[in-house]
């Protein structure tokens, strides 16, 4: 699975879908501690708490306000028409 990663300043909370959320978890898990690390030991690690949003699509990573409602995350689309921009060639 690929995971894209959306901030929106202030962060001060990192939501994904469940499965997504449980991927990062167990990714972050394993550069932090042995055996695998609790949620709060990583909330620890990374400085904000990791929160289920269900409404985010699978792989979608959203570092937010703590406000879901702050700013409505872009489509996974969306998201990958950004980074193929960014990553498009330019004309000389």
């Amino acid at each position: 699975m690929k995971l894209f990663f959306i901030r929106t300043d202030p962060v001060q909370e990192i939501a994904a879908e469940r499965s997504t959320l449980d991927l990062l978890r167990d990714v972050l898990s394993q550069k932090v501690a042995q055996p695998p690390a609790s949620p709060d030991s990583l909330t620890a690690a990374c400085g904000w708490p990791l929160v289920y949003d269900e409404k985010l699509a699978p792989g979608v990573v959203h570092c937010r306000p703590s406000r879901p409602d702050a700013v409505e995350p872009p489509t996974i689309a969306e998201v990958e028409a950004y980074f193929q921009t960014l990553t498009r060639p330019t004309q000389p």
